[in-house]
């Protein structure tokens, strides 16, 4: 470890930066084995592209407790002196959580992004903060707290009971906030006026980086899929954000606009809402990296269908903000780069 958990805040503060983007896993053809040369390529596409670090989404598809684990220390090895990582946190049990947790930290992890589990029902707000705590407890890993998916109304109207949002600021490895996509502009307003003062506030909607990061400060920003919009050849977004810090907000607009197709598009794309039902788009996510260079490749179930019609919309979008989508048979996303290169094509019946 690079510090121990008093310094875990100040070490944040230096290396906590720019953009973090989302790594999914890729799978074999047959979709029953991780596939470990596509989830390498992936780690370095997004090195490749000028960002800081690589969210491990371990808990978007279907995957078992010790695929998940593997996925990990393919990303971590790959990872090592090229790219920071961290890992997505919301496992079935709180006892799950805290064994990714010992395993990504064995593994040489850097930053723990922690929700809550699936099968947790918090009786008390004190519950809540004791819960957080001990997890917490439990490792010398950097924290970033994301409070987005416990929707428990009966707290506050916001889903979240904001009173204890100084308190979990207090730990002392807690070092950074995650405000949810979709979640209030006032929610994220709230947040960087409770604990702005202790944790790195992060809201990962590129349009409130005009706001956020002039005006409190915000340094880094993710995970999302931010290779939608760039390649290694033209970083725009990584680019875009390094603006915004550096306070050349009018060259920050520009790049924003020219992207704006892109984000339009992909915003009224998704026929699954996230924020109800958990699943994340990211079949639609893995076609637009494919598009622009990464591994692509289907993941399990449960996850949305990918229809021609959204993958036209996908392909336009990119044209229309400035790009060129990779020209490539279809067959190539859907066993993955790496697997076509190799000659893997999917089963006909003819």
């Amino acid at each position: 470890m690079e510090f121990t958990k008093a310094e875990a805040k100040d070490w944040a503060k230096t290396n906590l930066k720019g953009l973090e983007a989302v790594l999914f896993p890729s799978f074999t053809p047959d979709l029953q084995e991780l596939d470990e040369e596509g989830i390498r390529y992936d780690v370095q596409h997004l090195a490749d592209n000028g960002f800081k670090s690589a969210l491990c989404a371990i808990e978007v598809c279907g995957m078992t407790f010790e695929e998940r684990k593997k996925f990990i220390e393919i990303a971590c090895d790959e990872a090592r002196g090229k790219i920071q990582t961290s890992v997505a946190v919301m496992q079935d049990t709180v006892e799950q959580d805290m064994e990714t947790i010992r395993y990504y930290e064995k593994a040489g992890g850097d930053v723990v992004m922690l929700g809550h589990p699936l099968q947790y029902y918090p009786r008390s707000e004190e519950e809540i903060y004791r819960m957080y705590k001990s997890v917490c407890d439990s490792t010398n890993l950097a924290v970033v707290f994301y409070p987005a998916r416990l929707k428990i109304k009966s707290y506050h109207n916001s889903y979240w009971p904001m009173s204890l949002l100084p308190r979990i600021a207090e730990i002392p490895n807690v070092v950074a906030l995650k405000i949810g996509g979709g979640s209030p502009l006032t929610f994220t307003a709230q947040c960087f006026d409770l604990v702005g003062d202790r944790l790195l506030v992060n809201d990962p909607i590129p349009e409130r980086w005009f706001m956020t990061v002039p005006k409190c400060g915000q340094q880094w920003a993710g995970a999302s899929p931010f290779y939608m919009f760039q390649t290694p050849g033209n970083p725009r977004m990584v680019r875009m954000f390094d603006l915004l810090v550096g306070g050349e907000i009018e060259k920050a607009l520009d790049i924003y606009w020219e992207m704006e197709p892109i984000n339009e598009a992909s915003m009224g794309m998704a026929s699954v809402s996230y924020f109800d039902t958990g699943i994340i788009y990211a079949t639609m996510d893995k076609y637009y990296h494919w598009c622009n260079g990464g591994n692509g490749g289907m993941l399990r179930q449960p996850v949305p269908r990918l229809y021609d019609y959204q993958k036209q919309s996908i392909r336009a979008s990119l044209t229309a903000g400035g790009m060129t989508p990779r020209e490539a048979p279809e067959e190539e996303f859907y066993v993955g780069r790496v697997n076509y290169a190799k000659g893997a094509r999917l089963k006909k019946y003819i």
